[in-house]
Order: structure tokens, then sequence, then C-alpha cells
């Protein structure tokens, strides 16, 4: 058990705390699904094709499968008027027995006869005007317009790779490939936490009316924010500021997969949620990390009744820090656990309308809104107003977080920066 006063903060950098929590991000259990239902989700096994497409070399137009060599030495402007044998229409199979010397009337996706080779586009055609005969107007298209078979994807074929998302890009080769249900990780539920008497919902709003209690903006804002990650959130209330009735409800926990907590991280008198785990089988991995806003970010593992570890992160109680943290630390692990490829949010570089000041051993992070610069060239990013931690009018025009790095004391302003994109943003 260890000594709460005396606990060593651990002051990590960065890329240090988040490598610290991501090697603890194993995949979750695997479950399987329709895909349309899996939109959205990594595959947790790659998927593969079960046919060859085309199955027959198939017309990229409409128009008339002819043979070149049929047709070798002709001028290419000379007309020519072959007999026309047959239809052929997707998902036929192909003509056989047709003599050099015809043409078939191929709609696009059909399969051109055995030994046929090119197809000459029904507007260089007469179309017929002559039942049973086409006159072909012009001969460029010739050796032209054949997807040959397999060009899509062989029987076999790895067609959608684990790890990579179940969206509208993917689903057609998923259903090309013949696959009626994809495996996926279950979505970890994440219970959410808040700790503090002094916090009060909108059903008590009259005591933060009068001076005497705090929004509790925190459940819903992770909550969210857990949901936005891939998870499921489960609400778990609000935790008093009492070590009886807060380690009842640490005890009592069940049915989650990972428990986020805000407040209760720091040095305070009664920032007690810490120091009531530590009174648990709970190994704290590490606590403090210099980030700005949010260095009194925690992480461990809570051994529970069933003799699982339980991961626990620790988050800070003002708004702004709760959010930066849980978007840079909380949602690539969860992202992780859930088999993605790329766990980093997706960082685009900007122009800053702003400057930027953070201290050499932070790394900073400013809620920014991007806009396009006027001449057309950068995107631009302006923050979203006062950064305060404890200030939540800054968040709702936030599309990233832009990153000070450690080292860096200034970006001026017309630099660039990175921005982290923030989900669901536009």
């Amino acid at each position: 058990m260890a000594d709460f006063e005396r606990l060593r903060a651990d002051w990590l950098s960065l890329d240090e705390a988040l490598a610290r929590i991501l090697a603890h991000a194993s995949p979750m259990p695997e479950i399987r699904m329709d895909p349309v239902r899996a939109v959205g989700r990594s595959l947790a096994r790659s998927v593969r094709a079960r046919a060859t497409l085309p199955a027959w070399p198939n017309s990229a137009m409409d128009g008339y499968a002819v043979r070149s060599d049929a047709l070798a030495g002709r001028i290419p402007a000379e007309e020519v008027r072959l007999p026309v044998t047959g239809r052929s229409y997707p998902g036929s199979v192909p003509l056989e027995g047709i003599e050099p010397g015809a043409a078939v009337r191929v709609m696009t996706g059909g399969p051109l006869p055995v030994g046929f080779d090119s197809v000459i586009r029904v507007e260089h055609t007469d179309g017929e005007d002559t039942p049973g005969h086409v006159v072909l107007r012009r001969l460029d298209d010739l050796g032209k317009h054949v997807r040959g078979a397999g060009k899509d994807m062989r029987a076999g074929d790895e067609t959608v790779v684990a790890g990579a998302v179940v969206h509208s890009g993917t689903l057609p080769v998923i259903a090309a490939s013949g696959c009626e249900r994809v495996f996926v990780f279950r979505r970890p539920r994440v219970g959410v936490l808040s700790s503090g008497d002094e916090l009060v919902g909108a059903e008590r709003f009259e005591r933060v009316i009068a001076g005497e209690g705090i929004p509790d903006s925190n459940r819903g804002m992770i909550a969210a924010s857990v949901t936005e990650a891939g998870g499921v959130p489960v609400d778990l209330g609000i935790a008093p500021d009492d070590p009886a009735g807060l380690e009842e409800t640490l005890a009592s926990l069940q049915g989650i997969d990972v428990l986020v907590t805000t407040g209760g991280a720091s040095m305070g008198e009664k920032d007690l949620l810490k120091r009531i785990l530590l009174r648990f089988p709970f190994r704290l991995d590490f606590w403090r990390a210099r980030v700005r806003p949010g260095s009194p970010l925690s992480f461990g593992h809570l051994r529970t009744g069933a003799g699982e570890e339980l991961p626990v992160f620790g988050l800070p109680g003002n708004p702004a820090s709760a959010f930066v943290t849980f978007h840079v630390f909380v949602a690539p692990y969860l992202r992780a656990r859930l088999g993605a490829v790329r766990t980093a949010g997706i960082t685009v570089t900007a122009r800053t309308d702003d400057e930027l000041r953070s201290a050499p051993r932070l790394t900073q992070f400013f809620r920014v809104r991007l806009h396009d610069d006027e001449d057309g060239g950068w995107t631009r990013c302006a923050l979203t107003g006062p950064q305060g931690s404890g200030l939540v009018r800054s968040l709702p025009g936030a599309d990233g977080l832009a990153v000070v790095p450690e080292g860096r004391v200034e970006i001026c302003r017309n630099e660039p920066v990175s921005v982290i994109l923030l989900p669901g943003r536009r």
C-alpha cells in the first residue's frame, strides 16, 4: 500500500506517458457481426475473396465485341460492316463458337465471347441501323475497353486487411468478397465516474445559481467522448468526498472494461480518489505528465473481485483539462483496444492566427478552430477563446488541439503548428 502524501510524481513526457498507456492496450475480445452493423469498427480478421472478379474478361463500355486479329490491316477511320451474333449481358457466361469476323452486342459488365479482345463503343457504330448487322465507323477502339478476369480480385486474395475500418469504401469490397459476417472487436464498456461533493446536475442547479455548487459538466462530456472513440459509456454517477462512500463505489464496480474518473486527482485535502484507490490492490503505473492542461493525469490497474485488472484513468476535474487529457491519452488507448492501425488522432498543419506560448518543459495544447486562408492557401487556426483549464466556453468551437511541443516556448503568429483534429467536427 502506497502513502499518498509521499507519492512521488513521475512527470512523464507526453510520449512516455502515452507509450506506457498503450503498452497495456490489449485488444478486446472478437465478435462476429453483419458488416453494415460493423461500420466504424476495425476488423479483427482480414477479409478474403471467395470468388474471382470479374470471373471473365468483360466490357468496360456499351458496344460491340470484336476480334482485333479479324480486323488487322484495316484503316482506323475505315467503316467496316459485320454481322451481329448474339448479345452479352452482365452476369451471363461468355458465348462460345462465335466466328472471328462477327460482332457481339455487349453491355457494360457483360463477358466477352471466347477469343474476343476488343469493344467498339456503341457511339462509334451505326447502332445496327440494319438489324443483324453493325457498321463500325471507327477502329481506334481495337484492343481497348476490356476488363481482364480477376482484375478486381482473385479467389483467396486478402481484400480488406485486419485493422481496416469498416466504412462506405470497405463495405462494397466486403460484399464483393462474399463475406456475410465480419470479425470485429467488442466495444469496451467504459465506466465514467465524477468525484466531488461540489458537483451538481441540472436537477439541483439552484445550488449553482446560489454559488454553492459547480455544474457536473464532465460526465456528459466524457461519456460523449467515449462514444466518439468507439466505446460504450456507463454512467457511474458522482462519487462523494467521503472515504467510506468512495471506497464502497470502487468496491462495487462490475460490468466495465475501463474506468475513467474525473476529479480527485491532485493533492488537495478533498482529492480523495487516488488516496482511496491506493487502499485497494491498485497498481499505479504513473502519476503526472508534463502536459498542460491536465498534468495531474494518472493511469493504473485495479484488481477486481473477479481477479481481473481494471484499467483506471484518473483525469483532472477541470473541464478543459479532462477534455484534453481524454482526447490525447484515453481516446488512443480505446482505439488501440478496438484494433485500430492508427491510434493517434489525425493531425494537420495550420498557420496560427495567434501567438502560442508555453513553458519549455511542457507540451501544451490549445483549443482552436480551423478556417481557410483568405488567399485560399494554408489552413489557419485561431484560439476559441480564453484557455483556462476551468472554462468550458472554449470547447464547443474547437475543431482541434494545437500542439506546442516540449522544448518550444513560442509559436509566433503565421507560423505552422500541428493540430490534432477532434472527432465529429467540421
